[in-house]
């Protein structure tokens, strides 16, 4: 599987909060089990809440579409600035 950065940006702001509603009456658990299969795996979620349009995921995927595959009906909401990034520097604190 390849590393993909993606940005995603929600189309309105009532898709926005349809999406943080029924985010949050779920598990991270729960969350992680639906964004995950042999084609593509949600790895990181970074989002702003209802104070940003915008969230940016770190997948790993066979592809851009098993990507929106993964997201199913929920990538209409979104538009999906999807980057492949085969080259990654890990500066994480140790």
């Amino acid at each position: 599987m390849q590393d993909y950065l993606v940005v995603h940006t929600f189309k309105s702001e009532e898709l926005r909060q349809k999406h943080f509603s029924s985010v949050g009456e779920m598990s991270q658990d729960e969350i992680a089990a639906g964004m995950k299969n042999e084609n593509a795996s949600l790895q990181m979620n970074w989002n702003n809440g209802e104070n940003d349009m915008a969230m940016f995921c770190w997948w790993k995927a066979k592809s851009p579409d098993a990507i929106l595959e993964t997201l199913g009906d929920m990538s209409d909401s979104f538009d999906n600035d999807i980057r492949a990034m085969p080259n990654i520097m890990d500066m994480s604190d140790r």
